[in-house]
């Protein structure tokens, strides 16, 4: 399996964090990655990238998009999906390491929620024949929401978190209940804008509630911030990759990036074995 899901309460920080690991890992590892954005165009984890010039569609007036998750749509809805390559449809944001699946668009005054569930576990399943690893996020209350056809029990959940005490009561009543409806666990626990010095300190919540699971936190960093905010934070990684020492609040922060990749990678392979060897990319 090759599938890695980043899951937050309805709270905020998934993307940020799907974003940043994406990144992270496309810098560092040797893997070939897929950001498969299955909400709104322009929204989640594509929030924090620059937008694929649609300059040319425009003049053209073209009636339809010849990438993305639109595109991928159509495929799957004429039965055409398994003769594509799946990667003519996405776009590279660190070539040969980490591409981009961008959402759906508005359809005149009206926006298509999400894809029929057989398209999109046709989408998914395709895209991870074609890739090291696929990333996906999902923001909402229900933990049952990701019971769809593009989510399986052996995918890596890694759940995001924020040091509130509700959030975190409500989470562990559902963690190991009939809630992931789908039998799915989180294998992770990211504590998104992390505060060290706050009594809700990871060894405390992981004492509160019996944890055993990994759990990291990403401490805030303005710049990293700005760098989402601006669409640019690849720029901000390659801009730090190399520096050590530099900045106590950046240190940090890049550090539990690190950790996010290295636990998350320790999770699928886990959860799904060796990624990606027998797999010929771009088939």
């Amino acid at each position: 399996m090759s599938k890695i899901v980043f899951w937050d309460m309805g709270y905020g920080g998934s993307a940020e964090v799907a974003g940043a690991f994406g990144v992270q890992a496309g810098l560092h590892e040797k893997y070939h990655l897929l950001l498969l954005n299955c909400g709104y165009a322009g929204t989640g984890m594509e929030e924090g990238f620059p937008p694929r010039d649609m300059v040319l569609d425009h003049d053209l007036r073209l009636p339809v998009r010849d990438q993305g998750m639109e595109a991928l749509q159509r495929l799957a809805e004429s039965g055409r999906l398994p003769q594509c390559n799946l990667m003519d449809y996405t776009y590279p944001l660190l070539p040969g390491r980490l591409d981009l699946a961008d959402g759906l668009q508005a359809k005149g005054e009206s926006v298509r929620h999400s894809l029929p569930p057989a398209e999109l576990g046709a989408i998914v399943s395709m895209a991870e024949q074609c890739y090291d690893i696929v990333i996906m996020q999902e923001s909402a209350l229900n933990a049952s929401l990701l019971d769809n056809p593009g989510l399986r029990k052996d995918d890596t959940l890694i759940a995001v978190l924020r040091q509130n005490r509700v959030e975190l009561d409500t989470f562990f009543e559902m963690s190991g209940t009939s809630a992931f409806s789908n039998g799915s666990t989180p294998q992770a626990i990211i504590v998104h804008q992390y505060d060290a010095a706050s009594k809700w300190s990871l060894q405390n919540i992981k004492r509160r509630y019996n944890c055993d699971v990994a759990m990291i936190g990403i401490p805030y960093h303005t710049e990293f911030s700005d760098a989402w905010n601006g669409q640019d934070i690849i720029s901000f990684f390659r801009r730090y990759r190399l520096l050590k020492g530099r900045g106590y609040e950046r240190e940090q922060f890049l550090f539990s990036c690190k950790e996010l990749v290295r636990i998350a990678l320790a999770a699928k392979e886990r959860s799904g074995g060796p990624m990606m060897d027998s797999k010929v990319k771009g088939a």
